[in-house]
């Protein structure tokens, strides 16, 4: 089992939650005046290897004290992160949803943080990215659209991986991040070499920034002809 800090670089993934309710319709719980309707939502904050170790790019499930429990999120992980956390309506807070359980097993237990360290690293990464609180203004502006793949990278200062689906549809960008003597996320960096060639940077020359209940229209047009 692999042992918690022992890892070179840090990714954030941003899924595009439109993309995600294209082929998880009932697990879908965007609405379309949602924040994640319109801009990038937190995936995850994965601990990697600058080169594969043994094959392996990443370290996971590491065994650490520390325990996730079902307590208040930060409050920026209800736009943020929607999935990661449930409203608790009688408390009035957001509290850790089922996947912020299986991010924290899989990867935050490998940080070799605390799960409020963890969070919080996860939040100001995301935020000091260009755009609206990590989401670049060519997603913003253009929802429903395409956009050249290359206008959109050329927003970041540093290389990316920018998955799609067959389609070209916008899925999910991947964005690389140092790791900081104390575990911390530090400095953007460009992707490792293996990040770029694998499945998670799709080559196309234009990426749909699908709208909310685009492509299930779409889908529907099709079996109606």
């Amino acid at each position: 089992m692999p042992e918690p800090g022992d890892f070179d670089v840090y990714l954030l993934a941003q899924s595009w939650s439109p993309h995600f309710c294209c082929t998880n319709s009932d697990r879908c719980t965007t609405v379309p005046w949602a924040f994640s309707a319109k801009h990038l939502s937190l995936h995850g904050l994965w601990p990697g290897y600058a080169t594969p170790h043994g094959g392996e790019t990443f370290p996971s499930s590491c065994s650490v004290k520390a325990q996730l429990v079902a307590e208040t999120m930060p409050r920026e992980y209800i736009d943020l992160a929607p999935s990661f956390g449930k409203w608790n309506p009688e408390k009035h807070r957001a509290e850790v949803g089922d996947l912020a359980k299986h991010e924290w097993k899989k990867h935050g237990t490998c940080s070799g943080l605390t799960p409020d360290q963890y969070w919080s690293e996860a939040l100001r990464a995301m935020q000091s990215l260009p755009g609206d609180r990590g989401t670049p203004q060519i997603i913003v502006n253009n929802v429903g659209a395409s956009v050249p793949v290359a206008s959109l990278r050329s927003t970041y200062p540093k290389q990316v991986a920018i998955r799609m689906d067959k389609q070209c549809r916008l899925s999910e960008i991947t964005s690389c991040w140092e790791k900081l003597p104390d575990g911390r996320v530090g400095e953007q960096i460009d992707c490792p070499a293996h990040v770029m060639k694998g499945r998670n940077n799709t080559v196309c020359s234009s990426a749909l920034i699908t709208a909310l209940g685009q492509c299930l229209a779409a889908d529907t047009n099709k079996r109606k002809r």
